[in-house]
């Protein structure tokens, strides 16, 4: 499992782009990472967001990469 921290400030912006970002994938990317940082294991958050394991992984390595502008190009 990918260990990562998580500040309440990058929480608020996660929840926050969850609902507000114009993009679905990209709703869809931030509440995967949301997930992530209540500490949800891989598999359920996999199952609740509707994604493939290894696509969540790569939602979280480009989140730890990059933050949340990683999350938001739509290449994926």
């Amino acid at each position: 499992m990918l260990r990562m921290e998580f500040t309440e400030e990058a929480r608020k912006a996660l929840h926050y782009e969850r609902f507000h970002h114009p993009h679905p994938r990209v709703q869809q990317r931030m509440e995967a990472v949301l997930l992530k940082s209540h500490g949800l294991p891989h598999a359920q958050i996999a199952s609740i967001v509707d994604i493939d394991e290894n696509t969540l992984r790569g939602y979280l390595e480009a989140y730890k990469a990059g933050g949340l502008e990683k999350l938001t190009p739509f290449s994926q």
